[in-house]
């Protein structure tokens, strides 16, 4: 089982989300309002100085061969952005224990 954990302006959360939909990804939750210091992008720590803040998505997904696909489509998704502030950063790991009960 893996866990992916993406971060990204919250300008292009509604597209993210549309692409796990597409992909058919159902286990996610959605953290808002996250201040961020990002590598590439304009900082955005909701303030005057760096306005603007991103949204962060935790997946988790049971297949690894789905899990690979989602970050190549998260990678192809960071292809077609417009600019830097559109980038999407995803990182993935593998979870030892995940349940509901």
């Amino acid at each position: 089982m893996k866990m992916i954990y993406c971060t990204c302006n919250v300008a292009v959360l509604e597209p993210l989300l549309k692409l796990l939909d597409e992909n058919n990804v159902r286990d996610f939750q959605v953290v808002e309002q996250v201040t961020a210091k990002n590598k590439k992008g304009d900082h955005r720590f909701n303030n005057p100085v760096w306005p603007g803040y991103n949204s962060t998505v935790f997946i988790q997904i049971t297949e690894d061969e789905k899990a690979k696909m989602v970050m190549q489509k998260i990678r192809e998704f960071n292809r077609n952005a417009f600019n830097d502030n559109e980038l999407v950063t995803a990182c993935m790991w593998t979870i030892e224990d995940y349940f509901f009960d």
